[in-house]
């Protein structure tokens, strides 16, 4: 898992230089925003919804046989990305008949939208989700999926919600009490570069790849631990004997 893990992180950092080059520097396009790019709202390039309110006494702390997991904060690492081991609650898929729209599609965004006051630690940032159909997204996390505009892909709005000027600002304009909170008309509202189309395919070109290593990464990392959590227990109790198998 560590191996995977390695790999991810220098495949995001690479992402991550790569998008400050292109988006915020401009160093290809001569240190300037080229004159047929825009200035518009993250709602333009993504369709934005909350996640669902589901009671706790909903919620299973096991896996049952046919169930989402439930997608929560804690899946969201510190400066974004995906924590493959973060899932604590499940939803039978038999109770979802009306909550499609809240189910996740490999390649959705998902934002933290709470965080402590005095400890502002993930606030905006965000995770890409690796799976089809597997989750299904909790309140307070913002859910994100690219819409097409001009060719913008999941690889730039994760970069971008994850950049260091779109969090300074997007934090600036939160609800601020012993929590703090983002509205999902802030979130939606906020101001970010909108390349041209011929730009937005050329980046994706690149970033794609690399993320669909990413994400099949995470899959790996995920299913290694879950092998782990189930038969850790077993070989601690004796109820697997490895002593007879010869290596």
């Amino acid at each position: 898992m560590s191996h995977n893990s390695n790999i991810n992180e220098n495949l995001e950092q690479q992402a991550k230089a790569l998008f400050k080059s292109w988006f915020v520097d401009f160093e290809p396009f001569n240190g300037t925003m080229p004159s047929d790019w825009e200035i518009g709202p993250l709602e333009k390039i993504a369709d934005f919804q909350n996640g669902y309110a589901f009671k706790s006494k909903e919620l299973l702390n096991e896996p049952g046989s046919d169930c989402y997991q439930v997608f929560k904060q804690g899946h969201i690492a510190r400066g974004g990305g995906f924590i493959t081991d973060g899932t604590k609650s499940w939803y039978p898929k038999s109770l979802t008949s009306k909550l499609e729209k809240f189910v996740l599609k490999k390649g959705d965004i998902l934002m933290a939208m709470t965080d402590m006051k005095d400890n502002v630690a993930i606030l905006g940032n965000t995770a890409i989700m690796p799976l089809d159909d597997e989750y299904i997204v909790n309140q307070r996390v913002g859910h994100l999926r690219a819409n097409g505009y001009k060719g913008v892909t999941s690889p730039f709005i994760y970069l971008l919600t994850n950049s260091k000027d779109f969090l300074v600002d997007l934090r600036s304009r939160a609800n601020s009490g012993v929590q703090v909170n983002l509205s999902s008309s802030e979130i939606k509202a906020s101001q970010t570069v909108l390349p041209s189309e011929e730009v937005n395919n050329t980046f994706s070109e690149i970033t794609s790849p690399m993320f669909e290593v990413i994400m099949n990464n995470q899959i790996e990392n995920q299913r290694l631990a879950q092998l782990r959590n189930t038969l850790l227990p077993k070989l601690m109790s004796g109820e697997l004997d490895v002593s007879v198998i010869n290596l």
